[in-house]
């Protein structure tokens, strides 16, 4: 069976069981990853987790996927060519628009999965307006609910190493080696603030930062560690991590007060 509503006819969506069931919708960007990876590179990652993932599904799980939103919001990255961002606006308003056309074809769950940090806010915001306006019950999900790597890396990587680093390189070598440039990998680990417990930046007293203000290249970690090898291990583990929490919310239901 196929999981990709577009590959079906109006009539099939229609026909569709809808008790059980999610529509997830990747949200990605187009956006510098420095100078060895492609700018496609969080839309190609979200994209190919997911279809492995619903490759990999129980027949039993009634799950299906959307095209992705290619475009996300990266203004973080604007300064370096081949970042194209939306405002937060734009991108609040598309997922409204594609969620009003869910809850129209009968869907009870939508799932945005993202694939890019920038968008975090936004797709929170977002999946609360459309809950309260639609009435689907709606999730997000963030790479760091199903992206946990399986094999040891470093402090600095796993604290600092968090945009073109061992990890999304390691992914893009694993789908796409053909569009990665090793020669021109860097290293960068950026010097934020320290304070313990951690405030700047990815603390309680978050920083409004811009990469061009940390990094010369784009890269926040060590890319001349990612390798085709630990990519597949990733994908492995995001697969099963993944088709848990798209098996827990297909059947997910808000309980009646009483």
């Amino acid at each position: 069976m196929t999981r990709h509503l577009h590959h079906l006819s109006w009539t099939q969506i229609r026909d569709l069981p809808k008790n059980e069931g999610v529509v997830i919708l990747p949200v990605g960007a187009i956006e510098q990853h420095g100078p060895h990876l492609p700018v496609w590179t969080d839309t190609l990652l979200v994209t190919e987790v997911l279809n492995q993932t619903l490759a990999a599904l129980s027949a039993e799980v009634q799950a299906w996927a959307l095209p992705p939103v290619t475009y996300g919001k990266s203004n973080e990255h604007t300064g370096f060519a081949g970042t194209f961002s939306l405002s937060a606006a734009t991108l609040n308003a598309v997922l409204l628009d594609i969620a009003k056309g869910v809850a129209a074809s009968g869907f009870r769950r939508l799932v945005f999965i993202n694939g890019h940090g920038g968008n975090m806010a936004v797709l929170d915001a977002a999946a609360r307006d459309i809950r309260a306006e639609t009435g689907l019950m709606t999730f997000c999900l963030h790479p760091h609910l199903y992206v946990e790597p399986p094999f040891a890396i470093s402090d600095n990587e796993r604290r600092l190493g968090f945009h073109a680093g061992e990890l999304e390189t390691s992914l893009v070598l694993a789908l796409t080696p053909d569009l990665v440039d090793m020669s021109q990998a860097p290293t960068h680990f950026a010097q934020f603030p320290v304070s313990a417990p951690p405030l700047f930046f990815f603390g309680a007293a978050s920083a409004a930062w811009l990469s061009r203000d940390w990094s010369s290249t784009g890269v926040f970690g060590d890319a001349t560690l990612g390798t085709a090898e630990k990519g597949q291990q990733l994908l492995a583990a995001a697969k099963v991590r993944l088709g848990q929490l798209i098996a827990d919310i297909s059947r997910f239901e808000i309980p009646t007060i009483a």
